[in-house]
């Protein structure tokens, strides 16, 4: 075999084998993304605990097991919704559900959370509904730790 064959042959396994790892990489990137957090979706954004406020009359209310009630509050346009928790008659958390106190994301603001669904009433309290956002309408799924009330939550668009 020639040396200029040689060569040639050498180069094009060398582009191909960094095109294979290249395209391994993406591949792992993208099932990554998919599987933590909210995958490709926005978020996770995280409630933060604030205290107790009055609740509006206009709230919605959740039955929960062990005497929980879950109560969303979509305050005014100028406020983001909150989460209470009261168990036994006992507030035991407030959360505010502003996007703005997440990372990347301080200039967005959410003012509805509608359509909610509770699809665990136990620990931890899991949830899907639809956000009313900056980016427009968009579903969004909740897990929240009833104890503590910890929480994460994704928009996807």
């Amino acid at each position: 075999m020639k040396k200029t064959t040689k060569k040639i042959l050498i180069w094009v396994a060398s582009i191909v084998g960094f095109g294979i790892i290249g395209y391994l990489s993406f591949v792992g990137y993208v099932i990554y993304s998919l599987t933590r957090g909210c995958g490709m979706d926005d978020g996770p954004f995280n409630a933060v605990l604030i205290n107790q406020i009055k609740i509006s009359e206009n709230s919605e209310m959740f039955d929960l097991k062990n005497n929980g009630i879950l109560i969303l509050d979509n305050r005014t346009d100028s406020l983001s919704p909150t989460l209470t928790l009261k168990e036994n008659g006992i507030v035991k958390w407030t959360l505010d559900t502003d996007t703005r106190n997440t990372k990347g994301y301080e200039s967005t603001r959410i003012w509805k959370i509608r359509n909610v669904t509770v699809l665990k009433n136990t620990d931890p309290i899991k949830l899907n509904f639809t956000g009313h956002w900056t980016y427009g309408r968009e579903a969004g799924s909740m897990k929240i730790d009833r104890e503590d009330g910890e929480n994460s939550f994704c928009l996807s668009w």
